[in-house]
């Protein structure tokens, strides 16, 4: 037989090695020899050959119509191809549980199923007689196919293909493959069999949360019954400078919430993604997937603003945004590692792993241990009360000095800080390197339930650039320990002393 030059479809898509190919061609057809060929056992083995290759299907993306694919186990489901190219889902029973919504498909899914159909190739004849493998079909895995296929084409034509097992178990490499109206016996790379078995559930394209994290100011996760579980709030503005720093932690407790617990938090729902869809959230699929008492609820709350990103040309782009309210409701789970959940009336799978980031965190470990929570480049001032002592206030004064030309022509402009202690100025580097040192400070331990803070002995309010203010005070605990107040809020205390001076 001439061999027939292809596209090397199943290459391109998935870097199979050649060499292990080869093995494994030849390891099939040693297996085809034995069950096809009944040779005797005396016989001698057919030395090894180069693989048949070839093209069953070599066409153009528009001539295709339609495809129908019916997997060995699983509902069958149609494609059909849109006039701009797209492939679109018909509707399809999806078993007791409801209806697979007709609609696009994913258009990444979509452009690999029609690769498939217009450009099916094969990587090797095992035998070119119908009366060789036919009455073997059900050992081959052809009697009940790992996947039918039927691809029909705008001039009136079809093709069928059946794919059966492995014909290599050990590599996986080739499957048995069968063409309507073909004698012979092919066999197919792993890259087209894992094309055309895609699930019907993974064709529909899976929206995008669009979560971001600078524009969120609430993340709320509620238990099942919809009491609220664990809260973090936004103190201020998200377009404040110190927004960053600015969160609370409401429920179970209220407390101020620490910077790289809430980064992290933030960073983890924006980069949360749905999976595959399930179905669609009927009341049945409700009950079905444990939405009806789901394990918990998370929500998220963005601010109205805008964000911007480089394109891949370089190009800053910036997107307006409304503000926005995400709710995801946590179901049962589908494994170990993914769980149900449902969003805008639709059932998704979700990794439990991203999910866990905000049902397992324990809200304790979000809490502010640093007593500072104002950065440097975002203070305003700070005013220390201590008893018997005059109240002492650091001011912080900033402006811009305009600078000489350089070479270019550019001016350049420095940014200069006074530092004003009760009226007279002190030298604003020494100011830096105190308060850059009260900002390493944190607490010693948890309080006793049930504790009540005594008199305040020392007391700090700082005030922010955006107009927010912060205040930290300390009253005895114990001989050796104060408790700390911050923003009215009561959870830790501190070693005497713990807190560095200002100059």
């Amino acid at each position: 037989m001439q061999k027939v030059e292809r596209k090397k479809h199943g290459e391109r898509r998935h870097g199979r090695v050649a060499g292990v190919l080869l093995c494994a061609l030849v390891l099939a057809g040693c297996v085809i020899a034995a069950v096809l060929l009944t040779r005797k056992a005396e016989e001698k083995p057919e030395p090894a050959r180069q693989p048949v290759t070839g093209s069953i299907v070599q066409r153009e993306p528009e001539e295709l119509e339609s495809m129908t694919i019916t997997p060995r186990e699983g509902e069958s489901w149609t494609a059909v191809r849109l006039e701009d190219g797209s492939l679109a889902l018909e509707e399809t029973k999806s078993g007791p549980k409801g209806t697979v919504p007709p609609g696009p498909i994913d258009s990444a899914v979509g452009e690999m199923l029609l690769d498939a159909a217009v450009h099916l190739t094969y990587e090797d004849v095992f035998t070119e007689n119908r009366a060789d493998w036919e009455p073997e079909a059900a050992d081959f895995g052809l009697a009940k196919p790992l996947v039918k296929a039927v691809f029909r084409y705008t001039d009136g034509t079809e093709t069928t293909v059946r794919i059966g097992d492995s014909a290599d178990p050990e590599y996986n490499v080739v499957y048995y493959m069968t063409v309507d109206g073909d004698d012979r016996l092919y066999a197919v790379g792993a890259g087209t069999v894992k094309d055309l078995s895609t699930d019907r559930n993974v064709l529909l394209p899976v929206p995008k949360l669009r979560i971001h994290s600078a524009l969120l100011d609430r993340i709320t996760v509620r238990n099942g019954d919809g009491s609220s579980r664990t809260e973090w709030v936004l103190k201020g503005q998200v377009s404040d400078q110190d927004a960053a720093e600015n969160w609370m932690l409401t429920t179970p407790f209220t407390y101020p919430a620490d910077y790289e617990a809430m980064k992290n938090l933030k960073d983890s729902a924006e980069q949360l993604r749905l999976g595959t869809y399930v179905d669609t959230g009927t009341e049945e699929n409700l009950e079905a997937y444990g939405m009806k008492e789901p394990m918990a609820e998370l929500e998220m709350h963005m601010a109205a603003g805008s964000t911007g990103t480089v394109g891949t040309e370089g190009v800053y782009d910036v997107s307006d945004w409304e503000e926005r309210t995400k709710t995801l409701t946590i179901g049962k789970a589908k494994s170990e590692m993914v769980d149900y959940v449902l969003y805008e009336g639709k059932i998704y799978t979700i990794s439990r792993f991203s999910i866990s980031a905000f049902t397992e965190t324990e809200a304790l470990s979000t809490a502010a241990r640093y007593l500072v929570a104002t950065p440097l480049n975002s203070l305003e001032s700070v005013t220390v009360e201590e008893d018997g002592k005059e109240p002492v206030r650091y001011g912080l004064i900033r402006f811009d000095e305009e600078q000489a030309e350089d070479d270019n022509g550019n001016t350049e402009s420095e940014r200069t800080i006074r530092c004003i202690r009760n009226g007279e100025e002190i030298p604003y580097e020494t100011f830096a390197a105190a308060y850059e040192r009260m900002l390493t400070v944190t607490v010693s331990g948890k309080l006793p339930e049930g504790y009540e803070a005594k008199k305040t002995h020392t007391k700090y309010t700082f005030r922010t650039v955006s107009g927010g203010t912060h205040t930290v005070e300390l009253c005895d605990y114990d001989g050796i320990h104060d408790a700390v107040i911050m923003d009215g809020c009561m959870e830790f205390y501190l070693i005497k002393g713990a807190m560095t001076e200002l100059p």
